[in-house]
């Protein structure tokens, strides 16, 4: 049996209404998690809330108090290009730390944390394989995550242009940082909310249509095992 960590950070109502296999509910701290049982694995969720700290907090609880295997995080995103529309379900990866700058005491490029070798911070390829086997139409993209609401199309476009980057959220960061510690590989599926120029009202209308085809997919990866 194989313990898999869920990481959801806002998008909690579409698990409570997914079709996993009910156990029981448990507290660490603030942190409310959610125990499932799937074709013979545990499934261990944990609502996170939003941002990089919250979201390296519940990754530590999935490794050290509940010793997932591997971890998903599912979630709703930004597009920070006009190819990215609406709905559509990308694997991120990399990640850049767009808003991490140490560059005035170490003269580190912004982005950038200085025990890897670069900004683009990698995530697990062969978890990536296996997603596209099962559900090939996936698109891989680069992703831009710091701890602040990206809204607007001019700054969506700058930091696109700054980290090449295909997509903006707040979590991923702190999920992978914290995960790489431990050696323990993270998958991350995300569904865009809100197009480069929709903003905060497309954000609040599609944000829960977004997060229940995410779920889909995940639930479409478990079904098959693919961990």
């Amino acid at each position: 049996m194989k313990k898999i960590g869920l990481l959801i950070a806002v998008e909690i109502d579409s698990l409570l209404k997914s079709n996993f296999t009910y156990e029981r509910m448990e507290h660490v701290g603030k942190f409310d998690i959610y125990i499932y049982e799937m074709n013979g694995n545990k499934i261990i969720a944990i609502h996170s809330g939003c941002g990089q700290i919250k979201a390296a907090a519940a990754t530590e609880i999935l490794i050290s108090l509940y010793h997932v295997d591997v971890i998903i995080n599912f979630g709703i995103v930004g597009a920070l290009t006009e190819e990215i529309g609406i709905h559509q379900v990308c694997l991120i990866d990399n990640i850049v730390d767009y808003s991490f700058d140490t560059s005035e005491a170490d003269n580190c490029e912004v982005g950038r944390h200085c025990e890897y070798p670069s900004v683009y911070l990698k995530t697990d390829d062969k978890l990536i394989e296996k997603a596209l086997k099962i559900i090939p139409g996936l698109r891989k993209v680069n992703c831009a995550s710091g701890s602040k609401f990206v809204s607007t199309p001019e700054e969506k476009l700058q930091i696109h242009r700054d980290f090449n980057c295909d997509i903006i959220e707040m979590e991923a960061a702190g999920i992978f940082l914290t995960a790489d510690m431990h050696n323990v590989g993270v998958l991350f599926i995300k569904g865009i909310s809100d197009t480069l120029h929709g903003g905060k009202d497309e954000f609040f209308d599609m944000c829960r249509k977004s997060s229940e085809v995410c779920l889909k997919i995940v639930m479409q990866l478990l079904e098959q095992d693919f961990i």
